[in-house]
């Protein structure tokens, strides 16, 4: 199942000065970015697809489950491939064995060692890094264009504690059956963070935030034992025996509040119409009783997934579908829905795993982009903190962000930022500004500025301050 695995004068730097108004600075203000852009496919861009799939120990769990997985990689033209329960069975390498079987075929894949989790790959890896948390996580760099790199990262997060099976009926630790269904969300949210996976999730965005302020594209596939908060929502609270349950799971609010996207989610964003199920997967090859876990319970989730972000807003989700068997675990029972339906496509050949994948074909655009800047909404309260979230811009420690009142000019007598930041050689990222108690409601603008001068390097971007 889930088991784990970014020198003006003297003069002209005073005057500059003076006209800053004296907002400190940090390099801790500088956090991800979170941006929602559309771009079509051309020219310019590359097309990528990514398959996460957990392998289900290696294949092992079912007769001809290691050529199952070859065969699912080859049937789904995956460029880049993230996998859950790698486990080097005696004594052997996984990385060396699906490298080869994929050669035998006809295909030229790069691997590397690793527990738990794998990374396979069309692209030649330029580099990567294991045991990422004590195997949670690894992490692979590929070279799409001389422009343009993207991080991997396959994850297998940590499986006890599986709280969305308490609304169901079900401990989340010993799985057995209990007097009734947790309904108290405050309980369910306590049972969830008794695992490891927000400090596994923590780990990765820490991790990650270096390749973005580095200009990567990161892109995060795994098996994470935990539903999303995109899901459990008020449309879906009376479905699939969430008994009313409004769930705000904290690994998904943990990674969009540090800007990443789930790309399913982006591309199908009804939750009932497209559920998008990966969890269990109704395998014909396997046993029935190695799929049911909850037995009087409708078990079917989402928790495999393939996020993104992107500092340079060069990345569009084409499609996203569910790849694998199309029926599911409903009540210790195959079962095949007719009603919620997804984009899918299934297996030609013997499928390896419990789990369904997920494949996700992006596209990504390799050529130079204009500095730009964007607040996460338009209209502030008085006090409140203004995120910024900046993309291409300037590697000069002395760039800089500051927010003007509608009609003033920056750098004209007078004239000052009502607050500002410089942004640290950071080419894209984001900081938080903070007005002044004093500052009048009205209409106020933020500017990026090129290293310690008035020079404009992105359009302005307007907001409205005050209640």
């Amino acid at each position: 199942m889930k088991k784990s695995y970014l020198i003006p004068l003297l003069s002209a730097l005073v005057l500059l000065n003076c006209k800053k108004a004296s907002s400190s600075f940090s390099s801790d203000s500088i956090k991800p970015v979170k941006v929602q852009t559309t771009l079509a496919a051309g020219a310019d861009s590359i097309t990528l697809k990514v398959l996460q799939l957990n392998i289900w120990q290696e294949g092992t769990s079912v007769s001809g489950g290691f050529d199952g997985i070859v065969d699912a990689i080859i049937q789904s033209g995956a460029d880049l491939i993230t996998l859950s329960e790698v486990r080097n069975y005696n004594s052997t390498k996984f990385d060396e064995r699906i490298v080869a079987a994929l050669k035998a075929k006809g295909y030229t894949f790069y691997s590397f060692y690793d527990y738990n989790v794998g990374i396979v790959s069309k692209y030649p890896i330029a580099s990567f890094k294991t045991n990422i948390y004590g195997n949670a996580f690894d992490k692979a760099t590929v070279n799409l264009s001389a422009t343009t790199q993207v991080t991997l990262y396959s994850a297998h997060l940590d499986y006890t504690n599986y709280a969305c099976y308490l609304p169901r009926g079900y401990d989340g630790v010993t799985f057995k059956k209990i007097a009734a269904p947790v309904t108290n969300v405050d309980s369910v949210l306590a049972a969830n963070l008794k695992s490891t996976r927000d400090e596994e999730l923590s780990a990765f965005v820490n991790d990650a935030k270096q390749e973005r302020d580095n200009g990567r594209i990161v892109i995060l596939g795994g098996d994470f034992n935990e539903p999303s908060h995109l899901d459990w929502v008020k449309a879906q609270k009376d479905l699939f025996d969430h008994h009313g349950t409004i769930v705000p799971w904290q690994g998904s609010v943990k990674l969009y509040g540090a800007g990443y996207q789930d790309s399913y989610r982006v591309k199908n964003p009804d939750p009932v119409k497209y559920p998008g199920f990966t969890w269990a997967a109704f395998n014909t090859s396997a046993k029935l009783s190695s799929l049911v876990w909850a037995p009087d319970a409708d078990e079917r989730d989402r928790i495999d997934y393939i996020y993104y972000a992107d500092n340079y807003n060069r990345v569009n989700v084409n499609e996203s579908i569910v790849f694998g068997p199309s029926g599911s675990i409903v009540k210790g029972q195959g079962y095949e829905d007719a009603i919620y339906t997804n984009p899918f496509l299934k297996p030609t050949g013997t499928w390896p795993s419990d789990h369904k994948g997920v494949i996700t074909t992006f596209s990504i655009k390799t050529s130079p982009t204009q500095a730009n800047i964007i607040l996460n909404k338009t209209k502030f309260s008085v006090g409140e903190t203004i995120t910024v979230n900046f993309a291409n811009g300037s590697a000069d420690p002395k760039a800089w962000i500051g927010i003007y009142e509608t009609g003033n000019v920056p750098g004209a007598s007078n004239t000052y930022a009502g607050a500002w930041k410089y942004t640290n050689g950071v080419v894209s990222g984001s900081l938080t500004l903070t007005l002044p108690s004093d500052k009048p409601s009205g209409s106020y603008y933020v500017a990026y500025f090129a290293d310690n001068v008035y020079t404009e390097i992105s359009p302005r971007f307007s907001f409205t301050y005050g209640n």
